[in-house]
């Protein structure tokens, strides 16, 4: 009984502070062939991901056949280099009332739409989101590397963006207690119970201090919003 006190009463505390956690931009995903289909992208559904945002106008007539070579290239990082944690996100730039399957022909990336006029996500990626161009950005949101794509995905901007991924990817993410790759609220369920159940996970030891407690919850919910 105590226990399943204490558990909810953790749980008041910490979905809250998660949920008022919002966005700056609306990210939602506008392809309705990718899976993450009317999700709000990059956190939470790829926190913990190298991101590579493709920013691009869908008026411009190369858009779908690039699109296309980049759906291409996200098969072959995590088939053939077997980069899981590694997403392409496609930045369209329009109203959003403009907005048509036909963007997204070929493709199942994640594609999100930079509304007119203000066009906020250009804006913090500046200056790195002219058009044609793939930004990549690390675990944290720190900045990568950026390269143009003026002739398509070719064999130069394959190994530009490898030679980046090969140098920042980590295969085990601490705390992620779950192992699906994702810090979020399961991680931080997962680790309460741990804790009230008196069970040690070297994963869920955030400050390595070789026990968990609020310490380690504290850290993973700062890592979580941010």
């Amino acid at each position: 009984m105590y226990i399943s006190v204490m558990r909810n009463f953790i749980y008041i505390i910490l979905f809250p502070v998660f949920v008022l956690s919002n966005y700056e931009y609306s990210s939602q995903d506008y392809n309705e062939t990718s899976p993450t289909y009317r999700d709000d992208v990059w956190l939470p559904s790829y926190s913990n991901h190298i991101t590579l945002h493709y920013f691009s106008t869908q008026g411009w007539a190369g858009w779908t056949n690039t699109f296309r070579q980049l759906s291409d290239f996200q098969y072959e990082l995590k088939n053939d280099y077997g980069y899981e944690n590694v997403v392409i996100i496609a930045v369209g730039k329009s109203n959003l009332s403009n907005h048509n399957s036909n963007f997204c022909a070929n493709s199942d990336l994640p594609m999100i739409m930079d509304e007119a006029f203000d066009y906020p996500i250009r804006a913090q990626f500046s200056p790195y989101s002219d058009h044609k161009e793939l930004t990549i950005i690390g675990y944290d949101g720190e900045f990568l590397g950026s390269i143009t794509l003026s002739s398509g995905v070719n064999n130069n901007a394959k190994n530009y963006v490898l030679g980046i991924i090969e140098d920042n990817y980590v295969t085990s993410i601490l705390g992620d207690i779950n192992g699906d790759n994702i810090l979020n609220v399961s991680d931080l369920i997962i680790i309460v119970d741990f804790i009230l159940s008196d069970i040690y996970d070297e994963n869920g030891d955030m400050n390595y201090d070789g026990g968990l407690n609020i310490q380690d919850i504290t850290l993973l919910l700062n890592i979580i919003l941010n």
